[in-house]
């Protein structure tokens, strides 16, 4: 009997962890899991538990979700997560489309340790978009406000962001992950952050056969947030290329500075928004790796010399709570880049809209559709537009 009562309570893990107190308090709803995001998924925010580790001073949680979304595209097919660079690609047109995908659920793990120096933190998130593949999107370490490992760029700000059913903030928001380094240090009611960060030199498709981008020196990225209310950051950044594995040898200068700010006119109505201007930034813009598409690059090549692209960007959301359990947001962006006419088939301005309703069943589960349309205009004067529906469920655990 007693050994069956040992074995079940090996299976049921909160038998055995009953009488263990946690190192540290559960983590309340509406505290960000990750540093500087708050979820834009909807609540909770985080994981609602933890165990702790018995005989440790280490608290342990999983969590993530699980997400159906579906899609119906009536010009061109924008892909798994709403690609409006997908415009650009003759291939994509379409009558008609609809498709459903579970690729954006996702998992993440993490742990708080109590040690001499501190809290420790570790976070472990990843997803399966866009081709069904589990990737990697955060996994860093953080101690009295030094953190190591890849998450967000420090560069950007969820501040000014919204709540959408597509995944990420709208282009013409900065958006991207890095490897970093980074120290955070409350500033007053505020806080101050620094960073370097991985460099990644992203050339214009039109110069690949003569130039390869090359990264000497780490990105630095500096940000100041107040409150949730308002963020201001700056970027600078040496671009480069090397002449042992192409033709040209060249460096430049980038730089970049982005605000952000949340206006609420009452407790369930606030107006967002985002402004960034830069050169050779564009690897920062919505646009991770710049992996295949390479639309918005940092560099062109002029003769012999490398060229900064400038970039400049804005985003505007009016978000509203009809009652605590039903949302609606509506927002425009335009990412804008400067090219010369010889890359006509990149694009100069991209404009983004969406309107939403999401309703919040339960605080683990929502529902919500959306209406999104992007209209891309190129250097060479080409201009498409492309409409979507996208109607979701997500599940939380």
């Amino acid at each position: 009997m007693k050994i069956n009562h040992f074995v079940a309570c090996a299976l049921l893990a909160p038998c055995a962890l009953a009488a263990q107190a946690h190192a540290f308090d559960v983590v309340e709803a509406g505290q960000p899991v990750v540093t500087g995001e708050p979820s834009r998924v909807g609540p909770p925010w985080n994981h609602r538990s933890t165990m702790n580790i018995p005989g440790t001073q280490t608290d342990i949680a999983f969590g993530g979700y699980v997400k159906l979304d579906a899609f119906y595209d009536f010009d061109y097919d924008l892909g798994t997560s709403t690609d409006p660079y997908a415009v650009m690609n003759p291939g994509n047109r379409t009558d008609g489309r609809t498709s459903f995908t579970a690729y954006e659920s996702r998992l993440n793990f993490r742990t708080h340790t109590a040690t001499d120096y501190g809290r420790l933190t570790t976070y472990f998130e990843g997803h399966f978009v866009p081709d069904g593949k589990f990737g990697l999107r955060h996994a860093y370490g953080e101690l009295n406000g030094f953190l190591a490992g890849q998450t967000w760029s420090n560069f950007m700000s969820f501040v000014g962001g919204t709540r959408t059913l597509a995944l990420g903030d709208p282009k013409g928001y900065a958006f991207e992950r890095q490897a970093q380094l980074r120290y955070t240090q409350p500033v007053g009611e505020g806080s101050f952050s620094v960073a370097l960060e991985n460099p990644t030199t992203v050339i214009a498709r039109n110069d690949a056969s003569v130039a390869d981008g090359e990264s000497q020196l780490p990105d630095l990225t500096l940000r100041y947030e107040y409150k949730r209310l308002f963020a201001i950051s700056g970027i600078a950044r040496q671009l480069s290329t090397n002449n042992i594995t192409n033709t040209l040898d060249d460096d430049v200068t980038g730089y970049g500075v982005q605000a952000q700010f949340n206006l609420p006119f009452n407790a369930s109505t606030s107006l967002r928004g985002s402004a960034t201007y830069g050169e050779g930034i564009g690897n920062y813009m919505g646009n991770p790796g710049n992996i295949g598409h390479r639309n918005a690059p940092d560099v062109y090549v002029q003769g012999n010399s490398l060229e900064t692209i400038e970039t400049q960007a804005f985003g505007l959301s009016l978000n509203h709570y009809w009652t605590d359990s039903w949302f609606s947001s509506v927002g425009v962006s335009r990412l804008e880049q400067d090219l010369p006419a010889a890359y006509g088939n990149h694009f100069e301005t991209l404009d983004y809209g969406f309107a939403n309703v999401i309703w919040d069943v339960t605080e683990r589960m929502s529902v919500g559709l959306e209406y999104q349309h992007a209209d891309i205009e190129q250097v060479n004067g080409v201009s498409n537009d492309a409409s979507r529906f996208q109607a979701s469920a997500t599940f939380q655990f």
